[in-house]
């Protein structure tokens, strides 16, 4: 599909993207006995409900989060949050999922750091599992930085 090559494009390029690299995963999900791969959300997940009023469990799941844009020299930069949050009851066992979901992400981002008009700063990639987690929820992020077109001049008169 193709997208504008702005911020939203970015967000819209990489939720798509992300959806298929996690698509072959079978996590624990909320619910007892049930496993799914990681449900991919833009910005935030829908508002938290009790696990017996909720359809479609909201662990595990990846949300492409937009945090925000500026421009450094002459080069337009959107910094990008990819959330992943899993379950499981075995602290053990449980961070490991999220950061397998993570790593997974991101060795795919750095096997096609260029997509469209879009282009990975590899330097600022990070991965970080906070040392504070809900148990039996765990969540970790990437932190990443994609170079993108910036807005050409077209010339005339500045104002003084």
């Amino acid at each position: 599909m193709s997208h504008l090559m702005t911020s939203v494009g970015l967000v819209d390029a990489l939720t798509e993207r992300i959806e298929q690299w996690v698509s072959q995963y079978n996590l624990q999900t909320t619910h007892q006995g049930v496993r799914k791969a990681p449900e991919v959300r833009q910005q935030y997940l829908p508002p938290k409900r009790r696990k017996e009023d909720q359809d479609v469990p909201d662990f595990p799941h990846v949300i492409v989060r937009y945090v925000g844009e500026r421009v450094k020299d002459g080069i337009n930069r959107a910094q990008i949050h990819i959330i992943a949050g899993t379950v499981c009851d075995d602290p053990q066992v449980g961070f490991r999922d999220v950061l397998n979901v993570l790593t997974r992400i991101r060795n795919e981002m750095l096997r096609q750091p260029v997509f469209g008009a879009y282009q990975l700063n590899v330097e600022g990639l990070s991965i970080d599992i906070p040392e504070e987690q809900y148990a039996p929820e765990w969540v970790g992020y990437i932190t990443a930085e994609y170079m993108m077109p910036t807005v050409q001049s077209e010339g005339g008169i500045m104002y003084v």
